[in-house]
């Protein structure tokens, strides 16, 4: 039953784009929008599609587990992504160059001879390579020993080891980026608002990962089949969708604050619910409208936090926000949201629970949903806290005389988006 879950996840999680894709894509939607309201709808509707895919990949995933095979989930993901790509290479806008009528007088060959040698030059001469065969094995160390502990013992010296060499791999990279000429994270990214706003992503796909694959593991030990369960979650898509798309429009007017903690109030309320699930209640009186509620408050965070991260960033830097923000949701929803976390589950049942190994009781969920209120309850004191842009603190908070005139908002928001472009180009 887990594995079935574990790959009716990863089909879930596949329309959110292939990971590694995803700062390109941010990078694309934010310099497609010229205006500081335009960018935020624009990353309300982007999320808003992955809550469609959300929605058409988990039934897709439990029609094909339940009546082809699991490995279809495999193979659909492999016909997709044929279908995408060259999809996206054909119809995906290019960035257009600011080069004078003369400079463009040069034959096509040229100009692609002449880019292609200066991208490589540019890419070797700031290729960090130090710092990435640092970064990526501490990462990876990391997730394995939090996965594997629980299995194998905390105490066991392959843990122990694993761990201590991860926290020194994270300890030189933290010290190599700090004096690294051509940094892979510049630390001077990591101003307050910046650090609190990835902590805030990182909580929102923590949770995220661990209620959604701990509240489809629940259901299915309450006997559901795959195509059946798979079949109870279309409402988080649904509220994802809605919520995005709203929650685009309303950044610019309520401001990044105020979202945040609006997001947070709602999620809080939805994971409550989880925790009163029991195999005698009923679907709808709380595992419906938990996911409604804890859904909508998390892409109200998510998309508020995106919104900050990539608009706040200088045009150097946005694919680098663009990556790192990345990376903080990863390790939220791998490494805190199901590697923690299951570790938790696991040490509550096997010391509360009904003993059975590998088998989490219903104390054992409830643990994970605990978590996660606190994980939120924590989240949302920061938001009441954090410092945002001046320029993501709302208008509706701002008086008169704080508004700026209609050319001052044009002059700005058309600048920031045309460096953004200039970025792309040179990083291509």
């Amino acid at each position: 039953m887990g594995s079935l879950v574990k790959f009716l996840k990863r089909l879930a999680a596949l329309p959110n784009g292939a990971e590694e894709a995803r700062p390109n894509l941010i990078l694309l939607v934010v310099c497609s929008a010229m205006f500081l309201d335009q960018r935020a709808k624009a990353l309300g509707f982007w999320a808003a599609a992955g809550s469609v895919g959300f929605i058409v990949g988990l039934i897709l995933g439990g029609v094909l587990t339940a009546l082809i095979s699991w490995r279809w989930i495999f193979w659909i993901s492999l016909i997709l992504s044929a279908i995408v790509v060259p999809t996206a290479h054909v119809f995906l806008p290019r960035a257009k160059t600011a080069r004078s009528p003369a400079a463009r007088e040069i034959t096509k060959e040229e100009q692609e001879e002449k880019k292609f040698f200066r991208s490589i030059k540019a890419h070797l001469i700031r290729f960090d390579i130090l710092g990435i065969s640092l970064g990526v094995p501490s990462l990876l160390l990391l997730t394995y020993a939090l996965t594997s502990a629980n299995t194998t013992g905390w105490g066991s010296p392959s843990i122990i080891s694993t761990l201590a060499i991860s926290s020194l791999l994270l300890l030189l990279f933290a010290l190599h980026e700090s004096r690294a000429p051509q940094a892979l994270i510049n630390p001077r990214l990591f101003r307050p608002s910046f650090t609190l706003t990835l902590i805030l992503a990182v909580a929102t796909y923590a949770v995220r990962q661990a209620c959604s694959y701990f509240l489809t593991l629940q259901i299915q030990s309450y006997g559901s089949s795959p195509l059946h369960t798979s079949l109870l979650f279309p409402p988080v898509g649904i509220s994802a969708l809605v919520t995005n798309t709203i929650a685009g429009r309303l950044v610019p007017l309520l401001g990044a604050r105020a979202m945040f903690v609006i997001g947070w109030a709602l999620c809080i309320p939805g994971v409550v619910l989880f925790s009163f699930i029991t195999r005698q209640t009923s679907y709808w009186r709380f595992a419906f409208p938990g996911m409604i509620l804890y859904i909508a408050g998390l892409g109200v965070v998510y998309i508020t936090a995106n919104f900050v991260v990539v608009s706040s960033a200088s045009k150097s830097d946005q694919g680098v926000v663009a990556g790192v923000f990345n990376v903080a949701l990863q390790v939220g929803g791998s490494v805190l949201g199901l590697a923690v976390l299951t570790a938790v589950a696991d040490g509550i049942n096997r010391q509360y629970g009904d003993g059975k190994s590998g088998v989490l009781s219903l104390v054992g969920y409830q643990s994970v949903y605990y978590s996660c209120i606190i994980l939120c309850a924590v989240a949302l004191v920061l938001s009441l806290v954090i410092e945002v842009p001046e320029a993501m603190k709302g208008s509706l908070w701002k008086t008169p005389d704080q508004e700026p005139t209609t050319q001052q908002v044009k002059t700005r928001d058309k600048t920031q988006p045309q460096q953004q472009t200039e970025t792309a180009i040179e990083m291509k």
